[in-house]
């Protein structure tokens, strides 16, 4: 049963408290149903636990159920091509550059809302402990993934960019360790081996950050930590723009906080450039 209509039914049931978290998720629905609850009762103006309940209350085991069946709703049965018609033809006569300009702004405005400093500085603390930082991505994703490897990278930090099939990402998960980082980007429907690495980590240990638009219940996990990425309406096209905002404010969270160490490895990279230039 669609969110609206469990809302509808049990209407009666529901406090004022309800209501002010109803009016978040109905009015922002596309931005909504990538925020975590304590965020969502935030900007209802109630405590967290009452979003817990209210998802109770509308026949969900828990707000994350609450949550995937939100996206579940936005993404359902809308492919590729018809994301791109519904963007076209909400603007058919728009200044297509303006028009697009406008929709990241308003999805970049939304960062610092799913984003806290402390989240960044939390992970950027992980990533300089690790033993080694391996980045995984799939599809579209792999452009932000090779972006921060290659930052990482000429921070002097080890990491290892996970390769592409299902056999090599295996065979580099031999020698996953507790005291390595998993870096996950999947966006909008997760790759069918996240999962598999998802459990991998956990089996060994190792913590994991997932940079994401999709929160699912079962993707995390106690040691996993999300770094929310909304991409605006899931129903139409969308770019990498936030994401891409969250990996650069998480590279300079990482260089700000080994300033030293950041600094004396880009100083080495431009001497080696230059030897190798020659």
């Amino acid at each position: 049963m669609p969110l609206r209509d469990r809302i509808d039914e049990h209407r009666g049931r529901l406090s004022p408290a309800d209501r002010s978290v109803v009016d978040v998720l109905l009015s922002h629905p596309t931005e909504a149903a990538f925020l975590p609850a304590e965020q969502v009762a935030e900007r209802a103006g109630v405590h967290v636990a009452t979003a817990t309940r209210l998802a109770k209350k509308l026949g969900y085991a828990g707000y994350p159920q609450l949550r995937s069946a939100l996206q579940s709703e936005l993404l359902e049965g809308v492919d590729a091509a018809a994301r791109v018609r519904r963007r076209l033809d909400r603007s058919p006569d728009e200044d297509l550059v303006a028009g697009l300009v406008d929709d990241e702004v308003a999805a970049l405005r939304g960062v610092a809302r799913a984003v806290a400093q402390e989240e960044l500085d939390g992970v950027a603390a992980r990533v300089l402990a690790a033993r080694r930082v391996l980045v995984y991505a799939r599809g579209n994703a792999t452009v932000l993934s090779a972006l921060l490897a290659r930052r990482l990278r000429r921070f002097g930090l080890p990491v290892v960019d996970l390769p592409g099939s299902d056999r090599d990402l295996a065979e580099e998960l031999v020698s996953l360790h507790r005291d390595d980082l998993v870096v996950a980007l999947a966006f909008r429907r997760p790759p069918r081996t996240l999962r598999p690495l998802l459990a991998t980590a956990h089996e060994v240990g190792a913590p994991v950050v997932l940079v994401t638009d999709v929160l699912g219940d079962d993707l995390g996990a106690a040691s996993t930590t999300v770094l929310a990425a909304p991409r605006g309406n899931g129903r139409e096209f969308q770019s990498l723009t936030v994401p891409m905002a969250v990996v650069n404010a998480l590279v300079l969270t990482i260089a700000r906080a080994a300033a030293g160490r950041t600094t004396t490895a880009l100083e080495r990279l431009e001497e080696l450039l230059e030897r190798f230039d020659t």
